[in-house]
């Protein structure tokens, strides 16, 4: 396991504006949920990629308040969710009518023993860019999940956040640098920032973890921008096997 995986992982909730606005959040979530689980292109093409999950043991990696991890139970699956923020899996577990997701909190960008080989499944959901270790995560991710698992991640383009250059990292290779997104900043009434690394490194990361890189996907707008308006694709997914 990389040296980088222990050194540079720690649990951070002072600060972290998920956490600190976690209520805000959950309400914004709310408001966009009903129909989502079905109708969303990024929920859709996140699973296709991920596969069938029916009486799959699944891991939401970042669950947040249990978006991603209801709709997992609603399609069959037995789901945990992790997430560093107590207040966002306090509110995940207040809003799990099937009383059947298992939630708890940690930094999955650390090792997890009680759960290694665990998971048929791994999902995560707007999550990467938000991860400062993201080395850690890779190969917790990898740690955590059984030999023939899969795994897919959605998160924000990389190529993205230059091309749109709205306060945003205008440089694609300055890695390391801190970005703010603007609508959810706008939404919850603080400064949310993410980190800006390049395609490769991410998948270098998955890679040097032991995963095998299966799928990538670009998420386009539904329905399409109007026209003179930038069609670039702000959503991906990487997808990866556990051989």
């Amino acid at each position: 396991m990389p040296d980088a995986h222990r050194r540079r992982a720690t649990v951070v909730t002072d600060g972290n504006p998920w956490h600190e606005r976690a209520e805000a959040y959950a309400r914004v979530v709310a408001g966009r949920e009903q129909g989502e689980s079905t109708s969303s292109p990024l929920v859709a093409r996140l699973f296709e990629c991920l596969g069938d999950v029916t009486d799959k043991d699944v891991l939401d990696a970042g669950c947040g308040e249990g978006f991603l991890s209801r709709i997992l139970v609603a399609r069959g699956a037995r789901v945990t969710g992790v997430d560093v923020s107590p207040r966002l899996v306090d509110l995940a577990r207040g809003r799990d009518p099937s009383g059947t997701i298992e939630y708890r909190v940690a930094d999955l960008s650390r090792p997890l023993p009680d759960l290694a080989e665990r998971f048929d499944r791994v999902a995560s959901m707007l999550v990467l860019n938000d991860v400062a270790d993201f080395i850690g995560f890779a190969n917790t991710l990898y740690s955590l999940a059984r030999p023939g698992a899969r795994a897919a991640l959605l998160f924000n383009n990389p190529y993205s956040f230059p091309m749109r250059g709205d306060g945003h990292v205008l440089d694609y290779f300055a890695s390391g640098t801190q970005g703010v997104y603007g609508g959810m900043s706008n939404l919850l009434g603080n400064t949310v920032r993410y980190h800006h690394r390049t395609l490769e490194e991410y998948v270098d990361a998955f890679l040097g973890a032991g995963w095998r890189l299966t799928k990538l996907a670009d998420v386009a707008h539904r329905p399409p921008p109007p026209p003179g308006e930038s069609r670039i694709s702000f959503f991906m997914i990487l997808a990866f096997d556990k051989m």
